[in-house]
């Protein structure tokens, strides 16, 4: 297995991406700290990766508070052994609405768990990987954070900045040993797209239409191109932003 040995934090990882990136990690040998707003989300996949034959620790805790990601960092390390491996998947996405009828409460709450939550996780785990001089950090960004897209100006700008953020620790702690990497993905069938789907608030064949590939992600496209990325095998890749999309952002037709 390629990540025997390693531990890894993921945030989020109560469901969806999140839980089917931890999941991937520990089928590849890793142990997990399994980050989740609500402890009941993050026993389910903990006891998931238990079941794999890997250790996994459930930990409760909102990633825009210092405090809180200093608890859940220090938890890691002291239970697990280090941290080897840290994926930024926590983020939200309140609104969808026109600028002018935009929430600013909620535009700062968007910018606190996306962009100010990845940063606070970042520069904690960072206090353990520089001076051990190992370390891969995978943020979760989105295809939204690469071009404009209408009635989404808190969540798209804190995606477009989480791959810039990749970019300046990526150069920063390069002289480390440390690779951060980004992934952008596009729409995955989880669990809400089914649920808009469904209510008809996305129309899953126009979305399709003008996807390349003609079809969405699963979270464990996700998952096992986080696998790749914090693997031996991506060793020279650092500071890059791939898109998991099916192509759609590098689509120049209507």
């Amino acid at each position: 297995m390629k990540l025997n040995g390693r531990v890894a934090l993921v945030t989020g990882a109560g469901k969806g991406i999140g839980q089917a990136i931890a999941l991937a990690l520990a089928k590849e040998g890793a142990d997990i700290g399994v980050n989740a707003a609500h402890l009941s989300s993050a026993e389910g996949t903990t006891e998931m990766i238990r079941q794999l034959g890997q250790r996994a620790i459930a930990i409760e805790a909102d990633v825009a508070e210092v405090d809180q990601v200093e608890m859940m960092v220090n938890r890691v390390i002291s239970e697990l052994g280090g941290i080897h491996i840290l994926v930024n998947n926590a983020g939200v996405n309140l609104e969808v609405v026109p600028t002018v009828e935009q929430s600013v409460e909620k535009w700062q709450k968007t910018m606190n768990i996306n962009l100010r939550g990845t940063y606070l996780c970042c520069r904690q785990a960072g206090k353990w990987m520089v001076p051990h001089k190992t370390g891969k950090i995978i943020n979760i960004s989105s295809m939204f954070g690469m071009s404009g897209f209408p009635m989404r100006t808190a969540y798209a700008p804190s995606k477009a900045a989480v791959i810039n953020l990749t970019q300046d620790l990526a150069v920063e702690w390069a002289k480390y040993d440390i690779n951060v990497n980004c992934i952008a993905p596009g729409y995955v069938m989880t669990d809400l797209i089914k649920a808009l789907v469904k209510q008809g608030k996305l129309d899953l064949e126009a979305l399709q239409r003008r996807t390349p590939l003609g079809r969405f992600a699963t979270p464990d496209d996700i998952g096992n191109t986080t696998v790749f990325l914090v693997s031996d095998e991506a060793k020279n890749i650092t500071g890059a932003t791939l898109a998991v999309d099916g192509g759609w952002s590098a689509y120049g037709y209507i």
